[in-house]
């Protein structure tokens, strides 16, 4: 399933690379909405101000640099997803779609002139150094990050493959800075693993999405096949994991979505242009998992692509969502070569869930709330939203949803399900999965659907 127009729905930048997706021309550019007498005004003093600081600046600053910098200052100025990228960010965009790329696998962003990670990618160097969402980033091989554009950040982040960089980082609930020496590499994204649980109530298909790749729909099918020949065709429930999944391509997060649907919306697009708007809805010869209990894990790094996927299960009544709030991006990028200067990503629009509501800067709320932390909310800073960054946008559908299907009841075992781990719940190991509290109540959830069926 290929969407055209090259949608985006990720807007943040991993390890030292923007998430990206296949490329559409640039083709409203001199035609619609063509600029007017003001434009050209503004765009005069643009030309004043350039010619001041080529003649008067302290040193002679390259026209390329200055160039740039306005392209982007004025991007950023619209909203914290849109930028320009030049002509080597484009090419390695155009790689990281494919699954493979050079960084440390972390998806980084600014907030409030801090370097913070969105989140760490299975199997990366980050993920392995043990960094995870919310963490602040404030030295660079002992460089301060405070106030560092995020774009020169991400660039000192780069480096070639088997070179070493040092991070200093400031964790919730930590007092002292923890310093991680890690090792650049090239980063083949294992965008999807999977894993049987053998559980007293019967085998549980655990299904991981880190990202929303070209390969995703492709392997999530793979993954259920596998799961299903594993049990014997006797699984009796599903867990589909999009905690600290940045998103990725549109086309991908319909496609997921399919494979455990059979009706119902999916999600719509709405921009500027009314022509341009575009609903998708399952297909009937959807949900691979033939109708089995499905539990979404989610957390506030479950963002864009991600929340299109949860919110169309969850308000299909397809699946029960168990976590934290997600992310709540709901803006759709597109991204426009420009002819051998790179290309322009742009938000071009909203996405809507089925009930016709944004998700933008709310997220998508869990049916069953389960933190995966004790500490107290006074010990760790606020997780990171869309709310939190830099001109993001307001949300567009401030009046009640379009009317749903009644919601089921929940399940009877929800009662015995606590919001937080108790106070010895052993700390979080990511090779041992009795130590993932959220996970371990996942998998309870599912074994209270399938005995309510």
């Amino acid at each position: 399933m290929r969407l055209r127009g090259g949608l985006l729905l990720s807007g943040v930048f991993l390890g030292g690379l923007a998430l990206g997706t296949v490329a559409q021309p640039l083709t409203r550019a001199m035609g619609q909405d063509a600029p007017s007498d003001s434009t050209y005004q503004q765009l005069s003093l643009f030309g004043d101000v350039l010619t001041q600081v080529k003649q008067n600046y302290v040193m002679d600053p390259p026209s390329d640099k200055l160039i740039y910098n306005a392209i982007n200052g004025m991007l950023t100025g619209l909203d914290p997803h849109s930028s320009y990228m030049n002509a080597q960010q484009y090419a390695d965009m155009q790689v990281q779609t494919s699954g493979q790329f050079g960084g440390l696998g972390l998806e980084v962003t600014e907030k409030d002139g801090l370097l913070e990670i969105i989140a760490p990618i299975d199997g990366t160097p980050g993920a392995r150094a043990g960094i995870k969402h919310n963490d602040i980033i404030l030295e660079i091989n002992g460089h301060s990050t405070d106030g560092l554009a995020l774009d020169d950040a991400v660039s000192k982040m780069r480096g070639a493959p088997g070179t070493q960089i040092t991070l200093t980082i400031k964790r919730n609930g930590v007092n002292t800075p923890i310093h991680v020496t890690l090792t650049r590499e090239v980063i083949k994204i294992d965008d999807v693993k999977d894993k049987l649980f053998n559980t007293p109530d019967g085998p549980v298909g655990y299904i991981r999405l880190s990202s929303f790749d070209e390969n995703a729909d492709p392997h999530i099918r793979n993954a259920v096949n596998d799961l299903s020949q594993q049990a014997h065709g006797k699984l009796h429930g599903y867990i589909l994991d999009l905690r600290d999944n940045p998103g990725g391509l549109l086309d991908q997060a319909v496609a997921v979505s399919n494979d455990f649907l059979d009706s119902g919306e999916i999600v719509s697009t709405h921009g500027r242009h009314s022509e341009d708007d575009q609903v998708w809805y399952a297909q009937q010869s959807g949900d691979i998992t033939n109708n089995a209990p499905i539990v979404v894990l989610t957390d506030a790094g479950t963002a864009s692509a991600a929340e299109i996927v949860t919110a169309a299960l969850q308000q299909n009544r397809r699946a029960l969502v168990l976590g934290t709030k997600t992310f709540g991006k709901g803006s759709v990028q597109t991204i426009m070569p420009i002819d051998n200067e790179g290309a322009l990503r742009l938000t071009t629009a909203l996405y809507f869930t089925p009930s016709g509501k944004s998700i933008q800067g709310y997220g998508v709320s869990p049916d069953v709330t389960v933190s995966d932390t004790n500490l107290p909310n006074d010990e760790f800073f606020a997780q990171l939203r869309e709310t939190d960054l830099l001109n993001s946008f307001a949300n567009p559908t401030g009046q009640n949803p379009a009317p749903l299907p009644p919601a089921p009841a929940l399940p009877a075992v929800t009662a015995s399900i606590p919001a937080k781990p108790p106070a010895n719940w052993p700390a979080f190991d990511p090779t041992k999965q009795d130590t993932d509290f959220q996970l371990q109540m996942g998998i309870k959830l599912v074994d209270g659907m399938s005995a309510a069926q």
